[in-house]
């Protein structure tokens, strides 16, 4: 049989990586999408359809649909990859429409509700692997409400860590920083404009801290929840996984 494992936000980005890595590893696949639309692309393509994977749009901010999707779940399940997340910017002192309830509903209420409805499914063994962020261990001026999140998904993992470990069940948090994504690449844009220099002076400024001096890319994250899923990570529980080292603006 092979182990079947959910990821969320798996329409784009890292999320799209971590399935298409995962599917060439053998595992059978749910994917959650946020959209019918996102649905109907992602089955279109040509690794979900290989692999025979299962396309779900749910909204994670959504409470209801996650647990009317928990609730209807059959089988077992190996791992749960909690990675879909929104990010935006708004400051204390900022007025407006303020996101808080956006960004904590998608990217830990949601999380929470959804790995809480489906831990009886769990095998034991089994894995969960949460998607956290540099800035869930590092503050950012204007980030109140994204830090807020992430640092509570490096919290609910540690915690989750504790409870299920004697179960054999692991849990883990991988937190990247920069990864080349079109969304990052989107606000590389922004911030040079904000800051009047190029996008390629600020790409500059951004990898000079870094060990590799360079974005992560989507897959080398995906290589990383691979191996945490995997019988090899059996050891490893309770730990938040920073790719490289921290940049701040601010």
């Amino acid at each position: 049989m092979r182990r079947r494992v959910l990821v969320t936000g798996a329409g784009r980005g890292i999320g799209l990586s971590i399935a298409e890595t995962l599917a060439g590893k053998g595992y059978d696949l749910d994917l959650l999408v946020s959209s019918a639309h996102s649905a109907d692309i992602l089955r279109g393509a040509s690794f979900v359809k290989d692999a025979g994977a299962r396309v779900h749009a749910v909204d994670l901010a959504d409470r209801s649909a996650v647990t009317s999707f928990t609730a209807g779940w059959q089988g077992d399940l190996w791992g749960v990859v909690n990675n879909a997340g929104i990010c935006k910017t708004f400051g204390i002192l900022d007025s407006g429409d303020d996101p808080l309830d956006d960004v904590l509903g998608t990217n830990l209420v949601g999380p929470y509700i959804l790995t809480k409805g489906l831990v009886r499914h769990l095998s034991r063994p089994g894995r969960i692997v949460n998607i956290a962020s540099q800035l869930g261990q590092e503050g950012r001026a204007g980030y109140s409400a994204y830090c807020a999140s992430k640092f509570g998904v490096i919290g609910m993992t540690k915690c989750w860590a504790k409870e299920l470990g004697a179960d054999g069940i692991t849990v883990n948090a991988v937190c990247p920083g920069w990864v080349g994504t079109e969304m990052s690449f989107k606000d590389v844009d922004r911030m040079a404009v904000e800051q009047g220099v190029s996008p390629e002076q600020f790409y500059a400024g951004i990898c000079e801290p870094l060990e590799l001096k360079r974005f992560n890319t989507p897959a080398e994250v995906a290589n990383l929840v691979a191996f945490l899923l995997s019988d090899e990570a059996s050891g490893i529980t309770g730990r938040d996984w920073l790719m490289q080292t921290v940049w701040n603006q601010q």
